[in-house]
């Protein structure tokens, strides 16, 4: 036998071997048999919430961006939470930040206990009525939704909780833990104004949280990587934020006698450039939780793929890379044009034209690394520059903590079929600014949407089912009692 032959023998059953070994991995990877307690869900009215929230909405709490803008709503809104929600507001202590952000206290029996927090952000996008099927600030009732701007980001939310807490509280319910809502109102600016002034006050109070809960998982069909039922995806950190403009310089001119390479070119090519050439998909920490979650529940086939992660991890990154943006935009920093500018006249070659493009950036890098990654793409005769703003990666928070345990055994007894699991969030919320109250910030939404529902969040007929809103203050209700009771 040739010495040839030996090594291809060799290496074949070698191969074999790592085949067999993968297998067996996967075979012997089973789901955790989920552990619930007796539950039983509160009562709650379903026209008396689906009117708060529809009051909520009447409210145009725009994110004020410059002085022609006005806080008044604001204040309105915060007079309809004090009729709204007598209940807390007959033993809560209330505190206003910045003048228009909120903090309740809501006192435990237990001052040896860690205080809870559930966030939330009084603040929406703009909404021009044109496209909507109702005004977007009627709060209109019909067909069993709740149409408005914010009914879904986020005073859906912020009602639930509310709601949750002031039922309890008519039931005679005594928290062990002091629980605070805390209520920002420019998260949908940069919430440097509100949420990042309340975690400043709370450090200086030195008040440590046992858990920040604020909005940002998501419910996802398990279909699309082979699991039964829904993922209940809970976000342990969120990617950074950083805006990057590009500025291309050269002697402009009349139109109509066009030169090569002009600004417009020149920035046009620096576009497409950073288009073409992305960073490298990596595998941080929370997107490995994340899939060592889920594995187990896959069907074989996902399952063998994802198991056998570290072996299989180039072909992987591939696939979930063009699966869609989604798995895409875990795995990476992410860049999305944005913003473009020329001249201010259709007939004139600038001499200057900008773009800004908006990066996320992956947990484990930084705005420093996007920079450069920019600069080396584009090269030397594009300027690039970091707009104010931007956000590093946050922190990425305990998944064996015992409030981490709480909040998925209370998705368990909550929602049936859902798998709950970890992840690297990837848009930007007011908890990343609370990490030095607390190793445990959480981001998850508790509502089940359609893909139709999913695509009006900051679009036109935004709408919150109610029968979601219920789920929705169920899952407070019984997070409260499970975490602060």
């Amino acid at each position: 036998m040739s010495p040839a032959l030996i090594v291809l023998i060799a290496l074949a059953g070698a191969f074999f071997v790592l085949i067999a070994f993968m297998i067996l991995r996967a075979l012997l990877t089973k789901p955790i048999e989920v552990q619930r307690g007796e539950y039983q869900p509160i009562k709650v009215n379903k026209e008396r919430i689906a009117k708060k929230l529809s009051q909520a909405v009447q409210i145009p709490t725009l994110t004020v961006l410059d002085e022609s803008m006005s806080y008044q709503p604001f204040l309105d809104f915060h007079n309809f939470l004090e009729k709204a929600f007598p209940k807390i507001h007959s033993i809560a202590q209330r505190t206003i930040i910045n003048n228009y952000s909120l903090i309740y206290k809501i006192e435990g029996t237990d001052p040896s206990l860690k205080p809870g927090c559930f966030l939330a952000h009084q603040d929406v996008v703009p909404a021009p009525p044109e496209g909507w099927e109702v005004h977007p600030f009627s709060g209109a009732i019909k067909d069993g939704y709740v149409y408005g701007r914010g009914s879904q980001d986020m005073k859906g939310q912020m009602i639930a909780a509310l709601e949750a807490m002031e039922i309890l509280l008519e039931n005679n319910f005594k928290p062990r833990r002091t629980i605070y809502f805390c209520f920002g109102h420019d998260e949908e600016f940069t919430g440097k104004e509100g949420a990042k002034n309340i975690a400043s006050y709370l450090e200086k109070n030195n008040i440590q949280m046992e858990f920040v809960l604020d909005e940002g998982g998501t419910v996802l069909d398990g279909s699309i990587i082979g699991v039964k039922g829904m993922l209940a995806l809970i976000g342990t950190c969120e990617k950074g934020y950083v805006d990057i403009q590009l500025k291309a310089k050269k002697p402009g001119g009349h139109a109509s006698t066009p030169f090569k390479r002009n600004a417009v070119d020149l920035l046009s090519e620096a576009v497409y450039d950073v288009a073409i050439t992305p960073m490298k998909r990596k595998w941080s920490t929370p997107a490995k939780d994340m899939m060592k979650a889920i594995a187990p529940n896959m069907k074989f086939l996902y399952k063998f793929l994802f198991v056998n992660r570290d072996i299989l991890s180039p072909l992987l990154k591939w696939a979930l890379g063009i699966a869609n943006p989604v798995t895409d935009s875990l795995l990476k920093t992410t860049f999305a044009p944005t913003q473009l500018k020329g001249a201010d006249a259709p007939n004139v070659l600038p001499p200057e034209a900008t773009a800004t493009i908006n990066c996320r950036i992956n947990i484990g890098e930084s705005s420093e690394k996007v920079l450069n990654h920019i600069k080396k793409v584009v090269g030397k005769n594009i300027e690039v520059s970091v707009l104010p703003g931007k956000n590093e990666p946050s922190p990425v928070s305990d998944i064996i903590s015992d409030a981490y345990k709480t909040l998925t055994k209370t998705i368990n007894e909550v929602f049936e079929d859902f798998l709950p699991a970890p992840y690297p969030f990837i848009a930007a919320t007011d908890a990343k600014f609370y990490y030095n109250v607390s190793n445990n910030v959480y981001r998850f939404t508790p509502f089940l949407m359609s893909e139709d529902d999913r695509t009006r969040i900051h679009a036109i007929n935004e709408r919150q089912e109610i029968n979601g809103l219920v789920k929705a203050t169920q899952f407070f209700a019984r997070f409260i009692e499970n975490s602060c009771g």
